[in-house]
Order: structure tokens, then C-alpha cells, then sequence
């Protein structure tokens, strides 16, 4: 989360925020569920941080694009860094999902397509008790998130920051349990 919306209290999801490409999906969301979602990655493996978008706070290269036939990499520059943190919780309400399903119905609402039944399962796999989702996530055996109406951030069991401004800002603010994190960024292309 950037931590200019950061605020110590309740955070709501608010529609006018998000990405336009992906608005159809959220609102499906919302039908489905009842509430404007707001996601949350589950774990604490590598791969759960990096959902999270937390490493973009030291990514350089943010993708590229083809000028006069030669690819040229879009860099970030100093000032353009986004300044992210990761607030953990021990518990919190919501709707688990699988990650890796959740695609589906990105790329069915995107198109203007519906979302089947069959794939609504494989989204919220109905079946699976809550304590099965926290294993999966756990043990790796799946990505999953979990979207809620609101983050309650005065319950966050921990936070992480990038710097000591941002530990120092968040601290005056009213945040516990801070610390510095920093992730080494992996690029996908040389």
C-alpha cells in the first residue's frame, strides 16, 4: 500500500482509485461478494511478498516499448520510486481466493464475458474451510488471497517499510512493530 493512503484507522476500498482496465472485475467482485474488495496476499513465502508489489520500491525498469524499431526500457528516476508497505495481520475477515484463478474472471469481465459457475468454483473453491486455505498458503501448495471490505490498520501485527523516513513517518502516525525490509529485485530480462 503507498503510504500516502495510509491513515491509522480503517482503510475502505474506494472504486474511483482503481485501475479502469480491471474496474469491471472488481465490481463483478463486488456482486459476488457484497463489498468493494480490497486484496490481500496470504503467506510470507518470497513469492506472497512479490504479489504484493512491495519489490516495485526498488524496481528500476518498469517495462518498455518500441521506439524507431529499437526496444528501449522505461527506467524510473530518482523522485519516481513508489514508497510501499506491507501491513501483516494475525487475523482478518474476508473471502479467501485463489490467485492463480483469479485471471479468470479478470480476463471474462475485461471482455465482457460472464463468469461460469465452474469457474466461480475454481476461483472460491467453496469447499475449502478456511483453515485449509491458510495451510495451502502455508505449505505453498497455492497462491491465494484474501479480499475484504476494509483494512483495520490500528490490528496490523507488523509493518514493513523500505526506509527509516518512512519507519519514522509511519511511528508518528501511530504504527507499532515496524521494521526496515528491503527485497532484492529480480529482473526478467536483461
Amino acid at each position: 500500500m503507498p503510504v500516502t493512503m495510509v491513515k491509522y484507522g480503517t482503510i475502505r476500498a474506494d472504486p474511483a482509485l482503481s485501475d479502469p482496465g480491471f474496474l469491471a472485475a472488481y465490481e463483478w467482485l463486488e456482486r459476488e461478494l457484497g463489498f468493494f474488495p480490497l486484496f490481500c496476499a496470504v503467506g510470507t513465502s518470497d513469492e506472497v511478498i512479490l504479489m504484493t508489489g512491495y519489490d516495485d520500491n526498488w524496481r528500476v525498469v518498469t517495462g518498455g516499448r518500441f521506439v524507431s524499431g529499437e526496444y528501449q526500457k522505461i527506467r524510473r528516476r530518482k523522485g519516481e520510486f513508489p514508497n510501499l508497505a506491507i501491513f501483516s495481520f494475525d487475523r482478518m475477515e474476508g473471502v479467501f481466493m485463489d490467485y492463480m484463478s483469479w485471471h479468470i474472471a479478470l480476463n471474462s469481465c475485461v471482455n465482457a464475458d460472464p463468469v461460469s459457475n465452474t469457474e466461480k468454483r475454481q476461483i472460491f473453491k467453496p469447499s475449502w474451510t478456511k483453515c485449509r486455505w491458510i495451510r495451502a498458503a502455508v505449505n505453498e501448495s497455492h497462491m491465494v488471497q484474501l479480499v475484504t471490505p476494509a483494512l483495520p490498520l490500528r490490528e496490523v501485527a507488523k509493518v514493513q517499510v523500505r526506509n527509516n523516513a518512512t519507519k519514522r513517518f509511519l511511528e508518528k502516525s501511530g504504527f507499532q512493530n515496524l521494521e526496515i525490509a528491503r527485497f532484492c529485485v529480480h529482473s526478467l530480462s536483461k
